[in-house]
This record gives C-alpha cells, structure tokens and sequence, in this order.
C-alpha cells in the first residue's frame, strides 16, 4: 500500500491556514479595528468637549469634561473619565459646530433634513433641538447663536423652486433668521422667508 506523502499534505496545510488568516477567517484570529481619527478639543467657559469622528457610523463621539478653575489643561485625547459626559449617542448623528459659554452647538442629521442642537453643559442636558437648513452658516458669539430656522412647508407661491424641489422628491420649506440669546434662549426671528429643500 503506497504512503500518503505526509510532507506534501502538512505544506497545503499550513498554506490553507496561512490564507485563513491573511482574509481574518481562521477561528481566534479578530478582524483588524477601525483605525480612530484624531481627537479634537474645544474650551469654554470651564469645560473641555473633545470629540472625533464616530468609528460605528455618521457624526462624532463627543465628551464633555468640567476643569476646574486653576487646573491644569487636560490633554486633548478622547477617554472617558470620571465626571465626563457623553454627549453623543449611537442613535443620533452628532456633530460639533462650536461652543458659548456653557453652551455646546451641535448639528444633528445624516441627510438634508439637519437639527439644531444647543447643550447646556452645566446642566448635562439639550435645551434646545430646532430643524434648520444646515446650507447656510451658524453664527455664534458669546451673546447668541444665529442659526436660519426651519418655520414651515412652502408652496409654490412662497418658493420659486418649488417644481424643481418635488421633482427631485425633495419637500420645499420656509426658513427664517432666527436668533437665540445667550444664556435666556429667548428667540428672536426674521419676518422674511427663503424657500429650501428637506428630505
């Protein structure tokens, strides 16, 4: 009875397996992680919020961290400890726009259709979340956050771009400069219109 050539066998053997790893198939072997981006920081008024962008997904994980007066400035790196905040959430695309005061200014959205978000951070909490047309710049200063709020659907009358926006299936919307003053959150807003598209 003729051998089975065991040296032959133990090479494509150790070639299956060696291919098993190189694709992270073999048993024990985990997939390579997502590299992380850079950490990014930001401070005001006593605290830091260090955020990247999200490794699961759209938007940016995102902390907020208290300083006490007179301590040293921490290092900008994204880890959570005791006393930090997460401010992002796994079901919401967040993303940081800026900061005043305590409050942090985030926009919020995957598509065209984007939200508003102003956090107040000493009182860990949103205290104000507006649909808005993410098209045109937000202004912020230590006095308000300027922002071009969304005030209702348009109709052909009030947007010249109506056709062209449904055609696209898109829904046309009024907006108006709206402010928010800084630390009331009272509003102020424009009385005249601009048509835009949501999705």
């Amino acid at each position: 009875m003729r051998r089975p050539n065991l040296g032959s066998l133990g090479a494509g053997v150790c070639g299956a397996m060696m291919g098993l790893m190189g694709w992270g198939l073999l048993a024990g072997v985990p997939a390579a992680a997502a590299p992380q981006s850079p950490s990014k920081c930001l401070s005001s008024d006593g605290f830091l919020v260090i955020h990247r962008d999200s490794t699961l997904g759209p938007g940016s994980d995102i902390l907020v961290r208290p300083v006490p007066a007179g301590a040293a400035a921490p290092e900008c790196v994204y880890k959570k400890t005791p006393g930090d905040v997460e401010v992002s959430s796994p079901n919401e695309a967040d993303y940081v726009v800026g900061a005043a005061g305590r409050f942090l200014v985030m926009d919020r959205g995957t598509g065209p259709s984007r939200n508003l978000v102003i956090y107040d951070m000493a009182a860990r909490k949103p205290v104000l979340t507006q649909a808005y047309d993410g098209e045109t710049p937000v202004k912020i200063t230590a006095e308000a956050v300027t922002f071009s709020a969304i005030v209702g659907p348009a109709t052909a009358k009030t947007c010249p771009k109506f056709q062209e926006y449904t055609k696209q299936g898109l829904t046309p919307v009024l907006t108006s400069e709206t402010s928010v003053r800084l630390p009331s959150l009272a509003r102020t807003r424009s009385a005249a219109t601009r048509c835009a598209a949501q999705q």
